[in-house]
């Protein structure tokens, strides 16, 4: 896809990001770049509530899971025993106090995503859930910033020769 735009237009691949593999992967099919999210909720750094990151630390790959949101788009989450209460159809608001969305039709909707957002930042797990990366189970430890980034950098580097890339590509870089 990246190279077949003329002109040529710089392509950024996001999605299941996870480690230098990843970025290599990606990079050596044509993107100029990537974007990782989940990978970072799990840094000193992040200012997600402790109980949020704890969600992401116990996750295991099954705990991956996609809801409806209140205007009818998937969410990817980590499963919980709020998330099975959605899915059964038993937190629908039946009226909003907030308002935050127009398509959002209260006595439709699966839940208030103002409350869960609300309810998650607070660290209210119960009340609440994650929404997170395919990848959110890999995570298994709190670091910092400048740690993951030199992680990425150390796995990604072996990719970098020209046994994996043409020197046109790696110029691109």
């Amino acid at each position: 896809v990246a190279n077949s735009f003329s002109p040529n237009i710089p392509v950024v691949a996001a999605g299941g990001i996870f480690d230098g593999n990843d970025i290599a992967h990606f990079l050596k099919l044509g993107a100029s770049g990537v974007q990782m999210a989940t990978r970072f909720v799990c840094t000193d750094e992040c200012d997600a509530h402790e109980n949020f990151k704890k969600a992401y630390l116990n996750a295991k790959a099954g705990d991956i899971t996609v809801i409806k949101s209140p205007v009818g788009l998937p969410g990817r989450v980590i499963n919980n025993s709020f998330v099975e209460k959605i899915k059964q159809g038993g937190t629908i608001p039946f009226k909003c106090k907030y308002k935050c969305l127009k398509s959002c039709d209260p006595k439709k909707a699966p839940y208030c995503i103002a409350k869960i957002l609300a309810d998650a930042a607070n660290g209210n797990m119960d009340e609440s859930f994650a929404f997170a990366g395919s990848n959110a189970y890999r995570c298994n430890e709190i670091i910092p910033v400048k740690l993951l980034v030199q992680k990425l950098v150390e796995e990604l580097t072996p990719f970098l020769s020209a046994e994996c890339f043409s020197q046109e590509q790696i110029a691109k870089r």
